[in-house]
């Protein structure tokens, strides 16, 4: 019966021990918040830069895989610090922030932006050779733009078709310019102007132009329109043209243009997009705004900034209630909004199905009512063309291959909302990024791809331990009371003592403790000093050595010179031990360095660089 009770306790233990050999991919990868980047760009490299006072070289970096780092160092949703590793120690960094410091450091004019195309990691130069191929991108924004920017450095011709009279799309139409100044998106625009891209201006597709033409004149086009339509709300009295709708809203009060409101306002939704009509209908002088949505507080879609900046400008939310109607007087109107309390909202599918409180109706006074509720796409672009039939959509959106932008009609690509729904801006340009690289390969026959080579220096084990204490903070905003009554951002940049001690904090995941085996002694010091209890030396046989080609059992068999295939456990738990790491868990303290008697444990610097192959 022991016997038996020890080979389940074995059992168990391999099948926990499933583990990876650390290759260059692998270190690669524990740069978290590059690998959560979308387009790849090393926050930790420019962070670095930051705090050692090389602020132009931190500035190449954040603008090397980021043709828009000026608008992503304000208003990106930074899918960098959700991963940074910082986060599971105490508090993400503020990368998006120590971007912004160096961006404005650089400059946000025009010749600043004109000056970062040579920084551009993207294949090709300023200066290419034409080749005599032609691009049509519809719309103006950050996936359009950000194909045509890469398209110009291999040699390409690309229109760009705008039904708008200012370029930037969403950045400029649809993000108030409490969050983003319209002259920072313009401007950056405006370098990939300069680059070579002709803009087509108050030129709607599907109007003024057809596909029909696009599709004959040019050798490829891109889709990247964007969702420019308010979904409608279902209920009495919500169709009438007094509704405000909120992207419709958005586009006319971002371009600076009036728009008559009432003065007590309820906006419908709970989202980014909700608060961004909320927000702005306080600093259109609405006097109260109330926000009503399905979602509990922590349901809610909005980025928790957006909450707690809105309700700190005075704005009511009432969470969990449905809109039942639009209450009118016998005029016609606006009195109110009929709400109905919900004590569910998914079902035990996770299906979306709201259960209501059973006689809790009231109606909330107001004069005037937004939506916000979601957004869809405006399909009249494709209007007069004989191909409209074969581009599949699907729930509204055309359906694009993932990776390349590829649509279901051949020589037609897409991207951002268009092509794949709602998403950050930073995803949008990896969307622009590759259709890029996918028209190129398909036209040209090309298959790209990164070629990374890094060298491993060994340093001093131990850092001054300040960057563990410094505290995370984001930089100061308006006043309250100043900033309802304008349209400046609200957010200021940091100053240059807040950057670098900000900057500090960064854990630097390109060192990782190396161990050589052949040194250790196993006294157990490096496990036993760990702060994290990231380190655990098991038993070879404790390892599941069946990992595919290339695996753990392969290294085993290289490094002790045997046939582990042929061997029993016993066998291998005789062999040695192995040094196990959680690399989520790991600090870069430098600790087990220092405590290691043998110098078996060290502190290496991984320096990598990659070029474009093809």
């Amino acid at each position: 019966m022991a016997e038996e009770l020890n080979e389940q306790v074995v059992k168990i233990y391999k099948e926990l021990y499933d583990v990876t050999i650390p290759d260059l991919d692998y270190f690669i990868r524990q740069i978290d918040c590059r690998d959560g980047c979308p387009v790849k760009t090393d926050g930790r490299g420019y962070m670095i830069a930051l705090h050692a006072g090389n602020l132009l070289e931190g500035y190449k970096i954040a603008r090397g895989p980021n043709p828009f780092a000026s608008i992503c160092g304000v208003i990106c949703g930074a899918p960098c610090e959700i991963s940074c590793r910082r986060d599971r120690v105490d508090k993400t960094l503020t990368i998006r922030a120590q971007k912004r410091y160096l961006d404005e450091w650089f400059g946000y004019d025009r010749e600043a932006h004109v000056k970062s195309l040579e920084f551009s990691y993207a294949r090709g130069s300023t200066k290419p050779v034409p080749n005599g191929l032609k691009v049509a991108c519809i719309g103006a924004g950050v996936a359009s733009f950000t194909c045509a920017h890469d398209l110009l450095r291999l040699g390409y011709a690309v229109d760009i078709y705008e039904m708008m009279r200012m370029p930037g799309g969403m950045l400029v139409y649809g993000v108030p310019t409490y969050r983003l100044k319209n002259e920072i998106a313009i401007n950056e625009c405006y370098a990939i102007e300069h680059l070579g891209a002709k803009v087509y201006y108050n030129m709607k597709v599907g109007r003024d132009i057809n596909m029909n033409e696009l599709m004959a004149k040019y050798d490829a086009v891109f889709i990247g329109v964007g969702l420019w339509k308010s979904r409608e709300l279902p209920i009495p009295g919500a169709d009438a043209p007094d509704i405000i709708r909120g992207i419709e809203y958005l586009r006319v009060r971002c371009a600076e243009e009036e728009w008559k409101i009432g003065q007590h306002l309820v906006v419908v939704g709970g989202g980014n997009v909700a608060f961004d009509v909320a927000r702005t209908s306080v600093r259109n002088g609405a006097k109260s705004v109330t926000m009503v949505c399905l979602e509990s507080r922590d349901e809610q879609t909005a980025d928790e900034f957006e909450i707690e900046d809105g309700m700190a400008e005075g704005i009511s939310i009432i969470n969990r209630v449905g809109p039942l109607s639009v209450e009118r007087d016998q005029d016609g109107k606006i009195t109110g909004l009929k709400v109905q309390p919900i004590y569910s909202l998914l079902d035990h599918t996770g299906k979306f199905a709201p259960k209501y409180v059973p006689d809790s109706q009231y109606v909330i006074p107001c004069d005037c009512v937004a939506l916000a509720i979601g957004q869809s796409m405006d399909i009249s672009f494709l209007d007069g063309w004989d191909k409209r039939d074969e581009l599949k959509l699907d729930r509204g959106i055309i359906k694009t291959e993932r990776d390349s932008g590829r649509t279901s009609v051949k020589g037609l690509y897409a991207g951002g909302d268009a092509g794949f729904g709602p998403a950050l801006f930073i995803t949008a340009i990896k969307h622009g990024q590759e259709a890029a690289r996918a028209i190129d390969s398909d036209l040209c026959r090309t298959t790209p791809y990164q070629e990374f080579s890094a060298e491993f220096t060994e340093i001093p084990p131990m850092r001054d331990k300040a960057y563990l204490r410094t505290r995370w903070a984001l930089p100061s905003m308006q006043p309250v009371a100043e900033r309802v009554k304008n349209t400046d951002m609200v957010e200021k940049n940091y100053t240059a003592q807040e950057a670098h001690e900000q900057a500090s904090r960064c854990l630097q995941c390109h060192i990782s403790p190396v161990f050589d085996g052949t040194l250790c002694i196993k006294c157990n010091g490096c496990v036993d000093v760990c702060p994290c209890n990231c380190l655990k030396q098991v038993p070879i046989s404790m390892l599941n050595l069946d990992l595919g080609e290339g695996n753990l059992r392969v290294a085993v068999d290289n490094f002790y010179g045997v046939d582990s295939d042929s061997m029993s456990d016993e066998d291998l738990a005789s062999m040695g031990t192995a040094m196990l790491k959680d690399e989520d868990l790991c600090i870069r303290c430098g600790l087990c360095a220092e405590k290691c008697p043998t110098q078996a444990v060290t502190m290496d610097v991984m320096d990598y660089s990659f070029r474009w192959i093809g």
